[in-house]
């Protein structure tokens, strides 16, 4: 709004001046949602949905290297920061900067090592040798199993963070997201190869369900409802609005709503409604008696497995090949117009040569996809004693268990930028995640099945198909207005442990 040109009282000023610092006018609130809104002038950084991993990985370069300068400063000055770190010996002083020095490439491996294991999940690591060491020395089938699923957590964290410097040390938006896109989920790629070899195909069908569900469903869920109850430090933001006349800052508020972008999210929604249907269609092809007869006579149960895995594994060439066109439409062809605005520094030129090399990105990569395998291996082998020896049934394990293992460092990244007002990279990481799995990591598994001789097909069962599609549709109709607020994440977080609830007791199988 416009101000007034007359000068308030000589008594009146100050607590006038209080009084419009305390209350925003609506017309306020009105142009910081349009701003937000429209966000093709501002001039803030444009991110696509398929680089907030990306963006995640410089937030923790940043974070890394303000601590470490913090702590050398502190210890040693300016004068002797990073002194065997120096190319030919000379520090750069320019801009301003004192004591910026320039690292040689050794360095900044071992700085991007280290600001990927400056972690509090690292400590977990311990878990990985101490269960090879319960398979060998058969300390039991829940003592191996918990002890790999609690290691495949920091494990999880370190390969999606060597799949991030690996894309950011190419150069190359398009190639970079492409690699965030298709390797983000690659915990989940490991255990489903590892379960299929086991033939444990209701377990993978799990597994594949619960990581969307906890998606869409819990980090969405746990980032709305706390974005939308921990405070901020002012009224209006460019990604929140707290409707409140006598506001005041604190560490929680109510009133509070996060605006973002839905272009971005309702691509990611319609996408998961196409890959839902392609496992819903096949669902009710088989349970409905679509297949029990043929020309005129019955069908035997093996062919009709044998014609439901034909239609599986052309189905799931069809979904890679949408995933294919998904990926090219947020990369290629509309960039420009599914850009979220989240307000972020140009981190272009600062990250430029900073990271790790490429080489050095895919033995860590390599390393930890070799551990992951090993740990992975053991853990899906002590399934089924688990099931058999104790009250955890397999549909629990693999739709609430094992998703969370793998996807619980991506999961506090998600509901940390809610936290810090930025619902825009929580929605991108949250449901850009799902929509991985639903369109690639799902025709995936069938295509391995289909290499490793397994009949792994798209029939998950009324009940998980009900549940998937249940889900897709709820998520879509409170994302769809692009505004957030505690109730919404409230309900999202309700739905997540109803559905636990009823998977805990269903009985085997899961089919």
């Amino acid at each position: 709004g416009s101000s007034s040109s007359a000068a308030p009282p000589q008594g009146d000023g100050d607590i006038v001046q209080r009084r419009d610092r305390k209350r925003p006018t609506m017309s306020l609130v009105g142009e910081a949602i349009m701003d937000t809104v429209d966000t093709r002038d501002s001039g803030g950084s444009s991110l696509s949905g398929l680089k907030m991993k990306a963006i995640a990985g410089k937030f923790r370069h940043k974070v890394h290297a303000q601590s470490e300068l913090h702590r050398k400063m502190s210890s040693a000055g300016y004068a002797t920061i990073d002194a065997e770190a120096l190319v030919d010996g000379e520090q750069t002083a320019s801009d301003g900067e004192h004591g910026r020095a320039r690292l040689s490439q050794s360095a900044k491996d071992m700085a991007a090592l280290g600001s990927i294991l400056r972690h509090p999940f690292t400590v977990l690591l311990l878990a990985c040798p101490l269960g090879v060491v319960a398979h060998l020395r058969r300390w039991g089938a829940l003592c191996t199993f918990w002890l790999n699923m609690v290691a495949l957590v920091p494990l999880a964290k370190i390969l999606g963070d060597g799949t991030e410097e690996l894309a950011a040390s190419i150069k190359n938006d398009t190639i970079s997201g492409f690699l965030n896109a298709t390797l983000g989920n690659a915990v989940e790629m490991i255990l489903s190869v590892q379960t299929l070899r086991k033939g444990l195909l209701s377990v993978v069908k799990a597994t594949l369900l619960g990581s969307i569900l906890s998606n869409i469903l819990l980090v969405l869920g746990t980032s709305f409802l706390l974005g939308g109850i921990v405070g901020s430090k002012t009224v209006v933001g460019k990604h929140h609005v707290i409707y409140n006349e006598d506001f005041q800052v604190s560490t929680c508020t109510g009133e509070k709503e996060q605006l973002f972008s839905s272009k971005s999210a309702l691509v990611s929604m319609g996408m998961q409604l196409i890959a839902c249907m392609t496992c819903a269609l096949p669902t009710v092809f088989y349970c409905g008696g679509g297949l029990s007869h043929g020309h005129g006579s019955e069908v035997g149960p093996d062919m009709q497995a044998q014609k439901m895995l034909e239609v599986s594994r052309i189905s799931a060439i069809i979904i890679m090949l949408s995933y294919v066109a998904y990926v090219v439409f947020q990369l290629v062809t509309h960039k420009r117009m599914l850009t979220v605005d989240e307000g972020a520094e140009s981190d272009e030129e600062e990250d430029e040569d900073s990271g790790m090399s490429w080489w050095s990105a895919l033995i860590l990569m390599g390393a930890t996809t070799g551990i992951i395998a090993v740990s992975s291996e053991m853990l899906v082998g002590a399934i089924e004693e688990v099931v058999e020896k104790s009250s955890i049934s397999s549909s629990f394990i693999g739709i609430i268990l094992l998703p969370f293992a793998g996807n619980a460092c991506e999961h506090a990244s998600a509901i940390r930028f809610a936290i810090q007002d930025r619902p825009g990279l929580s929605i991108g990481i949250a449901v850009g995640s799902s929509t991985q799995i639903a369109l690639f990591v799902v025709p995936f598994t069938v295509v391995m099945g289909w290499a490793l001789g397994e009949p792994m097909d798209l029939v998950f069962g009324s009940m998980n198909t009900a549940v998937m599609i249940l889900s897709v549709l709820v998520v879509l109709t409170l994302v769809i207005d692009g505004r957030s607020n505690w109730l919404k994440g409230f309900m999202l977080c309700t739905a997540y442990v109803f559905c636990a609830v009823l998977y805990w007791y269903m009985p085997p199988p899961l089919e």
